[in-house]
């Protein structure tokens, strides 16, 4: 229990990452949710991704969040390249493996001509799974980085509404304790002879198991909060002071300046691509960005 508690946690440590500003955390999360949406080159997004991995070494990760990391970047990456794979439907596509053929008996019919396993879906897939990698892990370093209070301080000092920014703090840090009951339910089940990891009606007793007391208590828990928060004048007062003054270090400015310089140039450079791409429009002066975008974007 205390090892599935502090997976959510937040660790703090003297690293560059840590000592980072709130606010420049977020920003750059946000930049790089732009740049993500933007690439398409599977060699620039591998190196964004790749960007996101690094920010894990400069911040001395345990190993427990390590391998909590790595462990939901091989399901979603694998899920979303077989998925893709498995179900692409874009123009041309190369076969590469059936696994149900047209004419096989009765399953040929109910999949509609076939199963197979298709290049280009490969690639897509390869391409959206990084999209979806380089967002969740520099979206795990932000929440494991950075203590509930800093982070609610970061979401006012970026003009988010206080009631806005405390409902989101709220969610990230009952998460831990959310895990925490689960595995307790989890523990519980196996005290009373239940197995989870059995499939079949073993592991549908398991999740209904879990989900009824799990919701109890997060309802049970909410009502608590809510006369907490108001019983203490949540809304009495709209100019609030804060203990930790924040302030952007050079290192913070500079990689401000870096990911939102690049996920407007990106962005705006895939813009004037697509257009010229689709006919829209076409500058020839605009060249040397057509070849960037071609090639790198």
């Amino acid at each position: 229990m205390i090892g599935a508690r502090s997976i959510a946690e937040p660790t703090i440590k003297d690293t560059v990452i840590h000592r980072m500003d709130p606010r420049a955390k977020i920003l750059i999360l946000i930049s790089t949710a732009f740049i993500v949406v933007a690439l398409d080159n599977p060699k620039t997004m591998f190196l964004l991704f790749l960007t996101a991995l690094f920010g894990f070494a400069l911040a001395r990760m345990p190993a427990i969040k390590i391998k909590t990391l790595a462990l939901l970047l091989i399901f979603l990456i694998w899920g979303t390249v077989y998925s893709q794979a498995l179900f692409y439907s874009q123009l041309p596509r190369t076969v590469i493996f059936t696994i149900i053929s047209p004419d096989f008996p009765v399953l040929g019919w109910l999949t509609n001509g076939g199963l197979f396993i298709y290049e280009e879906g490969f690639h897509h897939g390869a391409i959206q799974g990084l999209r979806s990698a380089s967002i969740l892990s520099l979206g795990l370093l932000m929440c494991w980085t950075t203590d509930s209070r800093d982070m609610l301080n970061g979401l006012v000092g970026l003009r988010v509404p206080y009631s806005v920014a405390f409902m989101v703090v709220t969610a990230v840090r009952f998460l831990p304790i959310i895990i925490t009951e689960i595995a307790t339910v989890i523990t519980v089940q196996r005290l009373r002879g239940f197995n989870p990891k059995r499939i079949g009606s073993g592991m549908v007793k398991t999740l209904l198991n879990i989900l009824t007391p799990t919701l109890a208590n997060c309802v049970r828990r909410t009502g608590t909060l809510a006369v907490s928060i108001q019983s203490r004048a949540f809304r009495s007062n709209l100019n609030r002071t804060y203990l930790k003054k924040l302030r952007f270090s050079d290192v913070d400015k500079i990689m401000i300046v870096i990911f939102v310089f690049a996920a407007i140039s990106i962005v705006v450079m895939k813009f004037l691509y697509n257009m010229y791409t689709s006919g829209i429009y076409y500058n020839s002066g605009l060249r040397p960005v057509y070849a960037i975008a071609r090639g790198y974007l």
